[in-house]
């Protein structure tokens, strides 16, 4: 028996060993009522183990036998009553700690903290155009359909060139006769044979008509309509037998391998953005897919009308992912500090003095409600910087600060 009392005095003495320092509340009050039963079971039983001393001592009378046998049961009894009065005591502890307000706190560590100017962008292909013809006609042959790739320089839609033909056939001949009249009257002339104004005049003809000639080639080739660049025929507005002229568009053709970025920035960042900076780029139908590239370009002009100046992004897309006419959002990384003070922007309150937050201090085992006004600095994605009022260690309330004023006693949860 002495040696259970000795081993459940060893356990009790190791639970309340002094190294958990982090333990929870609800693993203190478990460890806090099984020492308590200990306690009263010990108790009992050191009672009991006095009474059966006095049962075998030889040398106590027997009529003191049986009034330490009345002493021990109610010492007993009073165990048992000290042990209902614990419990009770403990229900009321919980009570009151339940009533306390819960909160959440940070504890003020040197954290990693940036600031980023959010702008949103316009996509657009580098290679990009509407092409019509360089002049009017009927269209008589889309040698293209849309989706075909094609390279540059490759015939996609051709007009009818009837009247230029028949009129490069009528020219062809008369050029003939008067390439062969001028080259037989040059060779006569280098002969110095024959009349310097026949020889001239034959010259001037050939050269008029092979003027003409390169003319009306170049008729022909407006007539046609080639590729611009490698590229893809993404849309085809018109139809054969139709009628196609200067500015009204007869295909799209796009090259998505290069795509441009242009967005509109706020003049009070002109300062802060310059060419050859790094941003990151993402796309809202894209929410996966994240590039990081530079500016190439910063406008030196403000807009009088929306008071922003242009930014210019190029990237390569491969797999032709972005297309032409999303939306990008453009994170420009403006300010990092790796040793800031960073607390959620919803737990600063502002009052007549100023900006403040609450922090829970520990007295007398109890943890109290303080107010601590503060200046901040930048913020960002719900996350502000405190540039002075907090040291290391502060816990400020993250959770209930709604709940709370100074003062007052909470409940930390997590």
């Amino acid at each position: 028996m002495k040696k259970l009392i000795v081993f459940a005095i060893i356990i009790a003495l190791a639970a309340c060993n002094p190294k958990h320092k982090n333990e929870t509340l609800a693993e203190l009050t478990a460890k806090r009522d099984s020492l308590q039963k200990a306690q009263s079971e010990i108790k009992v039983q050191l009672n009991t183990i006095e009474s059966r001393i006095a049962e075998i001592d030889s040398t106590i009378n027997p009529n003191d036998i049986k009034l330490i046998k009345q002493i021990t049961n109610q010492k007993n009894r009073i165990v048992s009553i000290e042990q209902k009065i614990t419990a009770l005591e403990n229900q009321m502890t919980a009570r009151d700690q339940k009533l306390l307000i819960p909160v959440a706190v940070k504890e003020i560590q040197n954290e990693t903290f940036s600031h980023y100017i959010i702008a949103h962008g316009d996509v657009e292909a580098k290679n990009y155009a509407m092409i019509s013809p360089e002049m009017g006609g009927r269209i008589e042959k889309i040698l293209v359909k849309e989706g075909d790739f094609v390279t540059k320089g490759l015939l996609l839609v051709s007009l009818n060139t009837d009247a230029i033909d028949k009129q490069i056939e009528g020219l062809k001949s008369s050029l003939d006769f008067a390439t062969k009249t001028f080259n037989k009257l040059d060779t006569l002339w280098n002969q110095n044979i024959g009349s310097e104004i026949d020889y001239l005049s034959a010259k001037n003809n050939k050269k008029n008509l092979e003027a003409q000639m390169e003319s009306l080639q170049a008729q022909k080739r407006m007539a046609q309509i080639r590729a611009p660049f490698d590229g893809i025929v993404n849309k085809i507005y018109s139809k054969e037998g139709e009628i196609a002229g200067p500015g009204f568009p007869v295909i799209e053709f796009v090259n998505l391998k290069k795509i441009v970025i242009k967005a509109h920035v706020s003049e009070s960042y002109i300062d802060k953005i310059s060419k050859g900076e790094q941003v990151e780029l993402s796309f809202s139908s894209l929410p996966d897919y994240t590039v990081k590239t530079t500016i190439i370009q910063v406008s030196k002009v403000i807009n009088t009308k929306s008071r922003t100046f242009q930014i210019e992004m190029e990237i390569d897309n491969p797999g032709d992912r972005i297309k032409p006419n999303m939306v990008s959002t453009i994170l420009i990384n403006d300010f990092t500090s790796n040793e800031a003070f960073v607390v959620p922007s919803l737990a600063i309150r502002k009052d007549i003095t100023g900006n403040f937050v609450y922090i829970v201090n520990t007295q007398d085992n109890k943890h109290i409600v303080a107010k601590k006004y503060i200046t901040t600095g930048l913020s960002y994605d719900d996350k502000t910087q405190v540039t002075a009022g907090l040291i290391r260690g502060d816990k400020v309330v993250v959770q209930g600060f709604h709940l709370v004023s100074a003062g007052v006693a909470v409940n930390l949860v997590k």
